[in-house]
């Protein structure tokens, strides 16, 4: 009997009725989906919580700013019944050149199932200040030299666990905790300058300290010299470089990295001195707010409320954790769809071209399979390096929908089908999900093929048609 022909048949056994079941079978299955991927969303924000709570004892992400050299000075007026008066306000002064050289150590640890990448540093600051009042036309004799001090912006104090060693002109200097400035950073270390005064007439100031300062997430600096210069060197071979700045030159190796930035003070947006009545922001409190969110988050990326302000003008790096299995999870969900249609696609052109019919309740328990794998892989993925999870989640997969293929199909052959169908599908999927950079071409050339492969399987389909397996049955 010719397949082409038009046979009316039992609206159970049309093809449309048929194709019209098996989607909303897949509909139906994307309720199970659904919830594979709020379990992944749950997992991920517990591996998060262990994060915080980790870098809660040790220290969390830094944004290393300064130094800045404060002088006071009098300011001369009168007072709101025109009687003269003195008052006392604060000129700020960076740094003239600031060079920061370090060495990053890793520290993995662990919280239950969960790995915490921490960090401890070793950073040496050199450079020098040039304070100038002639940009205010301040009368030297109000300038209180004695009383300038040094403060150096540390959003994390915990994270000072070492002796902090400050040489300022040949002079070793005290630093201790209260560096706060208003409108700048909210924590960090201070030390009172004496000789200010004779060390001015010499030229430029020189300073000279060692800081040990852990944490976690990314370590920031911001460029608060006219030339900043950051050199930093690790053990870690996978930094993720953030930040307003990128290193201009970097040498990534398995055994680590080298990574040097040159900043120039025409790339951000805050002067090189100015008043403290004279904020150099228009929006003073969200600096201050803006530097304590940038400390507390854990996300790598910089938060600033006041997109003018200092931490918008970061730069740093993040030991980065490559091997991160709920981002790897989730991706392998997005093509879920995918492995259910072509599935049961499969499944439905064996009933086209065969004498038998399957029942939407084995098109169900298929589907079943197919979404349990993705639970399978996160629950293993999770105790086991993702690709071993992966290939035990797949192989468990494919041998358990082969097995009842071989039942549902009546035929060996058309099971050991099914099973090359679906490895090739995870080993496929594998590829994408190793591949980032390369997985929309791929995936495009991927699809492109499977339809091209389709229509070529269907061309002869006369779709109004009874199955030809029916077909053949009713000539007997």
């Amino acid at each position: 009997m010719n397949i082409l022909s038009s046979e009316r048949r039992p609206l159970r056994e049309s093809m449309v009725w048929r194709m019209l079941v098996v989607g909303i079978l897949m509909l139906l299955l994307l309720i199970p989906l659904g919830m594979v991927r709020s379990q992944i969303e749950e997992r991920q924000e517990r591996r998060n919580e262990a994060v915080r709570e980790v870098a809660s004892s040790w220290g969390g992400e830094q944004l290393l700013g300064g130094p800045l050299l404060s002088i006071p000075f009098q300011v001369h007026g009168k007072d709101d019944k025109g009687n003269p008066t003195v008052w006392t306000d604060t000129a700020h002064f960076l740094p003239e050149t600031l060079k920061v050289e370090g060495r990053v150590e890793p520290e993995r640890r662990s919280r239950g199932i969960f790995d915490v990448v921490l960090y401890r540093s070793d950073l040496h600051l050199t450079g020098t200040f040039r304070p100038d009042f002639s940009h205010w036309r301040i009368a030297p004799g109000d300038i209180l030299w004695e009383d300038g001090f040094l403060t150096l912006g540390v959003p994390d104090m915990r994270g000072i666990r070492r002796t902090v060693r400050l040489d300022w002109q040949g002079r070793t200097l005290a630093l201790s905790p209260g560096g706060a400035e208003s409108g700048v950073w909210s924590s960090g270390l201070r030390a009172g300058v004496p000789g200010l005064a004779a060390a001015q007439a010499d030229g430029p100031m020189s300073f000279d300290f060692r800081l040990g300062l852990d944490g976690s997430g990314p370590l920031h600096f911001l460029p608060m010299g006219k030339q900043t210069t950051v050199a930093l060197r690790s053990s870690w071979p996978d930094p993720k470089f953030v930040g307003a700045f990128l290193p201009e030159s970097r040498r990534v190796t398995g055994t680590g990295f080298e990574a040097v930035w040159n900043v120039s003070y025409f790339g951000r947006s805050y002067p090189q001195h100015w008043l403290g009545s004279e904020a150099p922001w228009e929006q003073q409190r969200d600096n201050v707010v803006a530097v304590e969110e940038f400390s507390r988050g854990q996300t790598g990326q910089v938060v600033s409320r006041a997109e003018t302000g200092l931490s918008a003008s970061a730069f740093g790096v993040e030991l980065f954790l490559p091997v991160d299995v709920y981002q790897k999870t989730e991706r392998s969900v997005k093509y879920a769809v995918l492995f259910l249609l072509l599935t049961f696609l499969t499944f439905f052109l064996y009933e086209v071209f065969s004498p038998f019919s399957l029942h939407p309740m084995q098109y169900l328990l298929v589907g079943s399979a197919l979404c349990l794998f993705y639970l399978l892989l996160l629950s293993l993925s999770e105790h086991t390096p993702f690709g071993l999870a992966y290939t035990a989640a797949s192989v468990a997969t494919v041998l358990l929908i082969s097995g009842y293929s071989l039942a549902i199909l009546r035929g060996r052959l058309r099971a050991l089908v099914m099973a090359g169908v679906l490895g090739l599908l995870y080993g496929y999927l594998y590829v994408l999900l190793q591949a980032e950079d390369y997985a929309l071409l791929l995936g495009s050339i991927g699809l492109f093929l499977i339809l091209a492969l389709v229509m070529y399987v269907t061309r002869r389909i006369d779709w109004y048609a009874p199955r030809p397996g029916k077909a053949r049955e009713v000539e007997a």
